[in-house]
C-alpha cells in the first residue's frame, strides 16, 4: 500500500507537531508504523512539523519551551522509528555529517539538544559531543567522525576564547580546509563569528539548520 505526504494519517502527525501536541506525536508515529506506513514517510511528516515549529520560533510565535517540547517529541519518535529505518536500509544522514559541541567553559545543553534534534530531522548525521569540550578534542572527534561541519555553541562569554581557538587550531594543524565551522549561542554575535574565523553564524536552531545546508552544499 502506497502512502502519500497528503495522506490524512501523515498530515495528522505533522499537524500534531505544529500544534505542540507533543505527548501525542510519538504515539501517532508508532501507530502509523504499525499500520504499514514506511518509516521514511513518517520521518518526512515529522520533519515538516518540526521545521514549521522552528519557523514559528524564528517569527517569535513560539518560544524556547515550545521548541524544547517539539525536539523531545522528535527524539522520542525517532527512537520508535530507528529500527524500521535500519531495516528498510534508509540512508539516514545523507545530507552531511555534523559535529556539535558546547565549548570549554560552558555546561549548557538545551540549545544544543534542540539543534541536534532538528538537524537529525532534516536528514543530517549528528554527533553531539556534549558540553565543556576542549578545542583540540573537538577537532579530534570531528576527524574520527569524518564530519563536514563543526558546530560550536557558546552561551557564556567566558567560553568565547576557547571557541575561537578551534579555527586557529585547524589552521595550525593544516586542517582548515577540511571542515566548515559554524558558531551560535547566546554569547556569540555575527561580528564575533567573523573575527573568530568561523564560516557561518546562526542565531537559533531554525537558522542553524539552514546554515548547515548552506555549509555542506558549499564544500
Amino acid at each position: 500500500m502506497k502512502h502519500h505526504a497528503n495522506d490524512d494519517t501523515l498530515k495528522r502527525i505533522t499537524e500534531a507537531m505544529v500544534a505542540l501536541e507533543t505527548d501525542a506525536v510519538p504515539k501517532l508515529a508508532e501507530d502509523a508504523l504499525g499500520s504499514g506506513y514506511p518509516a521514511q514517510s513518517i520521518v518526512d511528516a515529522l520533519t515538516v512539523g518540526i521545521n514549521t515549529v522552528g519557523e514559528k520560533f524564528e517569527a517569535m510565535e513560539y518560544f524556547l519551551p515550545d521548541l524544547i517540547m517539539a525536539a523531545g517529541a522528535m527524539d522520542e519518535s525517532m527512537d520508535i522509528l530507528r529500527a524500521a529505518l535500519t531495516r528498510d536500509d534508509v540512508a539516514v544522514g545523507k545530507k552531511g555529517t555534523i559535529v556539535l559541541a558546547q565549548v570549554q567553559g560552558d555546561i549548557h545543553d538545551i540549545g544544543r539538544n534542540i539543534m541536534t534534534a532538528m538537524l537529525r530531522a532534516a536528514g543530517f548525521t549528528v554527533h553531539d559531543l556534549g558540553h565543556d569540550l576542549k578545542p583540540d578534542l573537538i577537532i579530534d572527534k570531528a576527524l574520527d567522525c569524518n564530519a563536514d561541519v563543526i558546530g560550536l555553541s557558546s552561551l557564556l562569554t567566558t567560553s568565547l576564547p576557547f571557541a575561537e581557538q578551534v579555527p586557529r587550531l585547524l589552521v595550525a594543524r593544516d586542517l582548515r580546509a577540511r571542515f566548515q565551522v559554524a558558531m551560535g549561542g547566546g554569547a556569540v554575535t555575527p561580528e564575533y563569528a567573523v573575527r573568530a574565523g568561523a564560516d557561518g553564524y546562526a542565531e537559533n536552531a531554525g537558522a542553524g539548520v539552514k546554515l548547515m545546508h548552506q555549509l555542506v552544499a558549499g564544500r
